[in-house]
């Protein structure tokens, strides 16, 4: 299995992680060795070797005269993911002032893919507010959202927010979604499914296209809209629709 990528996600450089897996192999080696089995170019091993010994992930010894360079154990990754998150702990609450600052009263843009959808369900968590669905479709069950999803719903659970949902007539035969909504929830007719759903949720309205049941096109679009205003009058629009629907059998 090659490793390259998964370092990168844990914020090693791409130089850094050829170079870490070739020690890894090697166990222990010159710069010219390194670059050999690397194929990092000899003039930027000087300097990345110089980054992986600052994350205390090589160590340097002298070996007749020559300096070469062993790596120490992987269990050091943990080390620099667990101070990443303190960092992160730490820094939070004043960049979180900084951006809350003057907030803009009206917003508009777009997010895209499976990473805009997480932003947008951080998004939701973050308002103190009840979310209001039409047309949907029990997306977060796509398996590419994974632990990610599993996370989201136990901070929903933990922040004790209600959902009132209208579902594709589809979701009717997925259980699994239906369990998992805390709050109410009824269901269009079948000739009103479509590919797109639309979420209310404190002062944000989303809309979003690319989603069918439990699942999300690779190139998901969520167009974001902050107004309180539009929020309040989306939100008696949806129980316009809710009052015409019967509850669920």
């Amino acid at each position: 299995m090659n490793y390259l990528d998964e370092l990168i996600e844990l914020g090693l450089t791409k130089n850094e992680a050829k170079i870490y897996l070739a020690l890894l192999i090697i166990k222990q080696g010159s710069v010219d060795n390194i670059s050999k089995k690397s194929g990092v170019h000899r003039r930027n091993v000087y300097d990345t070797m110089q980054r992986l010994a600052e994350k205390g992930l090589i160590s340097r010894l002298m070996s007749q005269k020559t300096l070469v360079y062993s790596p120490v154990h992987p269990d050091k990754l943990s080390d620099l993911v667990e101070e990443k998150a303190k960092l992160l702990k730490d820094s939070l609450p004043g960049l979180s002032q900084i951006f809350d600052q003057n907030p803009t009263p009206q917003q508009s843009y777009i997010l895209k893919g499976v990473g805009g959808l997480k932003n947008y369900i951080n998004l939701e968590l973050s308002e103190n507010a009840p979310i209001y669905g039409i047309g949907s479709k029990g997306s977060w069950f796509d398996p590419r959202l994974g632990g990610f999803a599993k996370q989201a719903a136990e901070k929903w659970n933990n922040l004790n927010k209600k959902s009132h949902l209208i579902f594709d007539a589809e979701v009717k035969d997925c259980p699994d979604v239906l369990n998992a909504i805390h709050g109410e929830y009824k269901f269009l007719p079948e000739k009103y499914s479509t590919g797109s759903s639309i979420d209310i949720c404190g002062q944000y309205v989303l809309t979003y296209s690319g989603v069918s049941v439990k699942k999300l096109d690779q190139d998901i679009s969520i167009f974001v809209l902050k107004d309180k205003t539009l929020a309040e009058d989306y939100i008696r629009w949806f129980y316009a629709l809710w009052d015409l629907l019967p509850n669920p059998s």
